[in-house]
């Protein structure tokens, strides 16, 4: 325990003193709102780096610290029949758990929506408030189910600001879909159980804290747009001791303030 104390107190230490030297990774979708999508799009952040979606839409862009930063789409790799506007967002990254960023395709290739494949999660906001800072940022996807070789099952990034520790989920497995049908996007559950490993170290920090942990979650889709109804589990360990959770069990998950939790059910291959 007296280990465990003096790695908060230095992460706590670290998120204060060395703001300047974060890296954030940006996950960008691009998805017709049925969820019929294209690998191979190019998706752009302007000044720094591109990439291609993969089979569920999703690139991942890593950005060099906080700050606004523009999102563009490049149209000549658009799926034939499919069209987007506008091709450019623009996204505020105030810590290491940026929100996802989603573009809307439209026009005929989003005519036919995909079959029922194995679930997935996107997900993207904050948890409570205190003196007008969100107790936790999250954001990120799950994906083994459709992507498993795609950032090794997603990646799923949380940021405790009172603590000031920040929690990336590199490796992820999910365990089990259960729940209830819903609408937006057509799905047969709402309930994603998954866990797997990672690290925790300071938010901001330039990563010379970090520590490997092990991780369990669940997420819960009730509605949309999800603030004030979408429900977080996650429990983060060193070992058996617990250094950030959010809920107090599965069964009883906190309650999102804003954001969406989305679950999908993509046909696609791995």
């Amino acid at each position: 325990m007296k280990w465990f104390s003096k790695i908060s107190i230095s992460l706590c230490a670290l998120a204060l003193s060395v703001i300047t030297a974060s890296a954030c990774v940006l996950t960008i979708r691009v998805a017709c709102p049925n969820d019929t999508t294209r690998s191979g799009i190019r998706v752009c952040v302007d000044g720094v780096d591109c990439a291609l979606t993969d089979d569920v839409g999703v690139a991942t862009i890593q950005v060099p610290g906080f700050g606004t930063y523009t999102v563009c789409v490049d149209a000549s790799t658009l799926p034939a029949g499919a069209t987007l506007s506008p091709l450019c967002q623009k996204i505020k990254v105030i810590s290491d758990a940026p929100p996802l960023l989603e573009f809307a395709l439209g026009g005929s290739f989003c005519s036919t929506p995909p079959p029922p494949g194995p679930c997935w999660l996107t997900g993207g906001g904050t948890i409570d408030k205190t003196k007008n800072v969100p107790n936790y940022s999250f954001g990120g996807v799950v994906y083994p189910g459709c992507s498993a070789k795609a950032a090794d099952g997603g990646n799923w990034n949380v940021v405790d600001h009172y603590t000031g520790l920040h929690f990336q989920g590199q490796h992820i497995i999910v365990d089990g879909c259960s729940g209830v049908p819903t609408r937006s996007p057509k799905v047969t559950v709402n309930v994603i159980d998954f866990h797997g490993d990672g690290i925790v170290n300071s938010n901001g920090g330039d990563g010379s804290d970090t520590v490997a942990v092990t991780f369990e979650g669940r997420a819960v889709d009730n509605a949309e747009s999800g603030g004030g109804s979408d429900m977080l589990y996650l429990k983060v360990m060193i070992g058996s001791t617990v250094v950030m959770q959010i809920g107090t069990s599965a069964d009883a998950p906190a309650t999102i303030t804003t954001g969406n939790l989305q679950i999908h059910q993509t046909s696609c291959s791995n």
